[in-house]
């Protein structure tokens, strides 16, 4: 059985005893939980809930202001518990998996490597993106940030869903497969192929929906297919997209660019990321190459001076791909260091590359091959103004109209990262599942925690050792 049908089944059972929680609490207050093993909830409930009236009883059943109030009372008391009964027990999340934009249960799936058991890791993690092996890859780790377990680094998290993934991923043999419920006639639409679309879809498709993902482009990835080689090891990355993408009742559509809301369609989720590059007025010229033009075709750079301005993630994979084709490299930011946005690896990698960078340095003008900034002038050969990216809302607005839709990912608020938008692709998912009337499915709305193991066991020696320092601090467990 693959590791993410095997975790969706298990997500929804637990899905299936909530809702029988519910209605048993519904009509016994504190049965649900009872049913659930919270006994000690259950039997408060119960309590908590009958003696109000046992002793209202006693007075011999007055109706007065104190009657009101109290049953007042008891109505809002058994509203709480029929609903704490759905939600089911919960526990106390760590601080990496807080600070984690999709949710990633980190403590689960490390648990999981720890035991050498990497297969059930990755459909772990599968509970909050389709792409363990990409974020590993590209995320800028949040979760590294606020890891405390050790007093000299933080732990690894990210390379070890990335280790973990790539090993599952050499061995899966990725075929057409069923659904992981069965098939319904709702018809979904999603349009953009990127991270956000294929995270929308392919959550969807795992639910029975019939799913046609829209991509303009020959192929799916949308800026991932703009990313430096060095950073990204394609192979894999493909090999994810297609898994994500293997259900049959999921059409993967390329090469088709959507205009206005397509027709025949239940519901249909924007998915266009932040498609515009934002341009700088003035600022143009055949020696003037805006990112993504850069990144597919670069120009020869060998011994040539190329000037880049920003300081974003992509700014920097400018000017190291400069580096590699033999330019001299300088980046220029308007801002202090400590804003710059890139990830601090990426930067630190910059640098020991040989590229230089100024912050302070405002563009004031260009003339000819001589851009003049505030800070003084500079030469150069080729100038990329690697400025960020802007959403055509416009076109957003044109294909949502018309119809129930959701916008999300980058489309949503502007640009992210690419773990952002994966959180904010499994949301809609979620959200359009229940607009159809199939959220009892949404599996993937589930946390399921593994404990961590006495002693770790597995043959991979960087990634059980890793996954065994992590001590799981939200190991509480609260009814």
């Amino acid at each position: 059985m693959e590791p993410d049908r095997k975790v969706a089944l298990k997500a929804y059972e637990i899905l299936k005893v909530r809702r029988k929680s519910r209605i048993l609490s519904s009509l016994v207050p504190g049965a649900g939980q009872i049913y659930q093993g919270r006994y000690l909830t259950g039997l408060s409930f119960l309590t908590i809930f009958s003696f109000p009236f046992y002793y209202w009883y006693l007075l011999g059943f007055p109706l007065n202001y104190g009657s009101v109030t109290l049953f007042g009372a008891q109505a809002l008391l058994y509203g709480l518990q029929v609903t704490d009964a759905g939600r089911g027990t919960y526990r106390e999340t760590s601080p990496c998996e807080d600070f984690c934009p999709a949710g990633v249960k980190v403590p689960s799936f490390m648990a999981f490597c720890e035991e050498g058991r990497f297969e059930e890791a990755f459909g772990v993690f599968f509970l909050s993106s389709p792409f363990p092996f990409t974020l590993g890859e590209l995320c800028p780790a949040p979760c590294e940030e606020r890891c405390g377990i050790l007093p000299e680094r933080p732990l690894k998290i990210k390379e070890v869903h990335r280790e973990m993934a790539r090993k599952v991923l050499e061995n899966l043999k990725v075929k057409k497969r069923k659904p992981f419920f069965p098939p319904v006639k709702k018809r979904v639409a999603v349009i953009g192929g990127g991270v956000a679309g294929i995270t929308a879809a392919y959550y969807l498709a795992s639910c029975g929906v019939e799913v046609d993902l829209f991509e303009r482009e020959k192929e799916l990835g949308g800026i991932i297919n703009y990313i430096p080689e060095f950073k990204v090891d394609r192979e894999f990355v493909e090999r994810e997209i297609e898994y994500a993408t293997s259900f049959q009742n999921l059409r993967v559509l390329t090469g088709r660019e959507i205009s206005e809301r397509p027709e025949g369609y239940d519901i249909v989720v924007v998915a266009v990321g932040a498609q515009k590059e934002k341009k700088l007025k003035g600022v143009e010229g055949e020696r003037v190459i805006y990112p993504l033009e850069f990144l597919k075709r670069p120009p020869k750079l060998s011994r040539k001076k190329l000037a880049v301005i920003g300081a974003g993630d992509t700014a920097i994979d400018v000017a190291r791909v400069g580096v590699r084709l033999g330019a001299d490299v300088s980046v220029f930011y308007r801002g202090k260091p400590e804003g710059i946005r890139a990830q601090k690896k990426e930067l630190s990698e910059a640098v020991k590359e040989g590229v230089k960078i100024y912050t302070d340095c405002s563009l004031l003008e260009v003339k000819g091959r001589e851009i003049i900034l505030n800070c003084g002038k500079f030469a150069f050969d080729y100038l990329v103004p690697a400025v960020g990216f802007e959403v055509d809302t416009e076109k957003v607005k044109e294909l949502s109209a018309g119809g129930k839709s959701f916008v999300t990912g980058d489309a949503a608020s502007g640009m992210t990262t690419f773990v952002e938008a994966c959180g904010r692709a499994r949301e809609t998912a979620g959200k359009a599942l229940k607009s159809l009337g199939l959220g009892k499915r949404a599996w993937f709305t589930v946390d399921i925690y593994k404990k961590k193991p006495e002693k770790p066991s597995g043959e991979n020696l960087f990634i059980v050792s890793e996954s065994s320092l992590c001590q799981h601090c939200g190991i509480k467990v609260k009814s």
